[in-house]
């Protein structure tokens, strides 16, 4: 159901209907740990500081549990839903996890205590979809019924309403400039919003898929867009002008739920999530390099004639087994 990589790239956390949080070496060699929990995991979030590293899931039952990272040991149990669970995410200033629930709130809860210290309660149907901005100070959520409500980490109040999708947004992502935010949903599109110094949302482009669109993430330089589609397929695409689609990342079976990047040195890395039981990693590291030498040949007025990397749709597929490190 999700996938997450640790902040330092070491190792990948995975949540699954199987009631288990399993987490693996990076290259996925190796199993570290396995957590069995007593329902369904949706989701999945690492949070590292000096003093802890915690990985959080959220259940069907309704619960957060938040581990050591390292060992999988629980360190707390956090309450106060009512229902399922659908997305943790912890802010950037590691203070805050932000919940988002099908017993129709959004929760925003201390780090330390696993105390509630906010309760959003706007959306008055089920909040499937959850991101804090890149300064920890607003929380955008989004509903079953296509609304994305930005919230005031603060205060609480709401700053903007706005009807996003025409059905459930069921994943948001923010760049890590913080100026854009994407919103993915049951309606086949991904939208790509840019965000205001207050938090305001305005809709800048929109990305059609050939089926709903289960997850959306960044790169960690903000420069691809990643998005999970339920017809089997995970998609990359270039940040900013054309948005063009640089990589079509084919290998599940069964529709793909979640994707997640990870940069560790020159190489670019995407991990993918799917119904087909399976977790894959994909080398895309040709793809950043071909985009790096477009963009040079682009800035020196060298004409860049068709090439992997470069141009429209489909013009690279990666799906063959020798560029994944696969944990099957």
């Amino acid at each position: 159901r999700a996938i997450e990589w640790s902040p330092d790239g070491e190792s990948i956390a995975t949540a699954c209907a199987d009631k288990n949080l399993r987490v693996f070496s990076a290259d996925g060699s190796k199993e570290l740990f396995k957590v069995g929990h007593p329902d369904w995991i949706w989701s999945v979030a690492f949070s590292y500081t000096s003093k802890r590293k915690r990985l959080a899931t959220a259940c069907l039952d309704g619960k957060i549990r938040v581990h050591d990272a390292a060992t999988g040991r629980e360190l707390m149990e956090i309450k106060g839903h009512t229902s399922t669970v659908n997305t943790i995410v912890f802010s950037p200033d590691t203070n805050y996890i932000l919940s988002a629930s099908y017993d129709k709130t959004a929760r925003l809860v201390s780090v330390e205590t696993g105390k509630t210290m906010k309760t959003i309660d706007s959306h008055g149907s089920p909040v499937l979809s959850a991101a804090f901005s890149s300064d920890s100070m607003t929380a955008f959520t989004g509903s079953i019924l296509g609304e994305v409500l930005v919230t005031g980490v603060q205060q609480g109040n709401v700053i903007q309403r706005l009807q996003a999708h025409k059905g459930a947004v069921l994943s948001l992502a923010v760049a890590p400039s913080g100026a854009l935010m994407a919103s993915a949903g049951e309606d086949k599109v991904v939208h790509v919003w840019g965000v205001s110094a207050n938090g305001n949302l305005k809709k800048i482009h929109t990305i059609k898929h050939a089926d709903q669109v289960n997850g959306v993430t960044f790169s960690p330089d903000g420069t691809f867009l990643g998005t999970a589609c339920s017809d089997s397929t995970c998609r990359v695409y270039q940040v900013a002008g054309d948005w063009e689609e640089m990589a079509i990342v084919k290998g599940h079976i069964d529709e793909a739920n979640t994707v997640a990047f990870m940069s560790k040195g020159s190489r670019l890395l995407l991990a993918t999530g799917s119904d087909d039981k399976n977790a894959k990693v994909w080398d895309l590291s040709p793809v950043s390099v071909a985009l790096k030498v477009a963009q040079k040949r682009e800035q020196s007025g060298v004409t860049q004639t068709k090439g992997p990397g470069v141009g429209k749709s489909n013009d690279v597929t990666v799906g063959d087994p020798a560029d994944m490190d696969g944990i099957d």
